[in-house]
């Protein structure tokens, strides 16, 4: 009875063991593919120079900024660091406007540096009051660039469906406000998984979050416009990090891609 008493401990400690390694397993799964790391090889910060100089070839090279690089020196970052274009965050959802939304949009067009604006998508929102709400905020000028959707989470209250359907209804909006079709923004395995397959998605640009500065994200669309390789990229001006991005083409590309009177 002893023998049999342990044997049956042993088991049930066998069983729980291979429990916690399939839990963990699945949260450490769920993680990665929110926030895109499979696809991440360094997380280590380092100079722009550094970054421009592994990824020499491509030569134009711009950030994208928020709230959250508080406030920037631009009169340093730009005499100091050749940033060729910005992309700064103007609203979340249907009622937040970053707070450095307006410093930082009109210091980019002082130092005379090419701008865009992106919605941060709250997928549990209206789509149409995002897109509302974008529009009230953002006044876009010759020689910026298109309007960008940013999408990087699920929702918890509808449908995958609902979400692309709503996701296609901001688009929709903007580009019959602006007159130009907006650029669409997500990390590599959302746009894979979510949105590839779709046809309805094809006709927008696509900037895509792939940090990894050993490759490129041809193999996921061919004709991506803006590559963002790193959330660590150091640059005078800016205190911490701030993420860094490549355009594919040359300065006369990025010319063509704004928008015109």
């Amino acid at each position: 009875m002893a023998r049999r008493r342990r044997r049956k401990k042993s088991q049930k400690k066998i069983v729980w063991i291979a429990f916690v390694i399939l839990a963990a397993t699945a949260v450490c799964f769920f993680y990665s593919d929110i926030a895109g790391l499979f696809e991440i090889k360094s997380r280590k910060s380092e100079d722009y120079s550094d970054f421009k100089q592994a990824l020499s070839n491509y030569t134009v090279f711009g950030i994208d900024v928020s709230q959250y690089q508080t406030d920037i020196d631009w009169e340093k970052l730009t005499r100091k660091e050749k940033i060729d274009f910005v992309i700064i965050r103007a609203v979340a959802g249907k009622d937040k406007v970053d707070t450095k939304f307006r410093t930082n949009w009109e210091s980019a067009k002082e130092n005379k540096v090419i701008r865009g604006a992106y919605h941060y998508y709250r997928p549990d929102e209206n789509s149409t009051d995002q897109a509302k709400f974008f529009i009230k905020n953002v006044k876009l000028e010759e020689g910026d660039l298109p309007p960008v959707l940013d999408i990087e989470k699920y929702s918890r209250v509808q449908s995958l469906t609902s979400l692309k359907n709503g996701l296609l209804n901001w688009l929709k909006i903007v580009e019959e406000h602006y007159g130009i079709t907006p650029i669409l923004y997500t990390y590599y395995n959302f746009y894979s998984s979510t949105l590839s397959g779709d046809k309805r998605f094809s006709k927008y640009p696509v900037w895509i979050a792939w940090y990894n500065i050993n490759g490129n994200p041809d193999n996921i669309k061919k004709d991506w416009v803006f590559w963002q390789f790193t959330d660590k990229g150091r640059l005078k001006g800016i205190d911490g990090d701030v993420d860094v991005n490549v355009f594919n083409g040359k300065l006369q590309d990025l010319d063509g891609l704004r928008l015109k009177k």
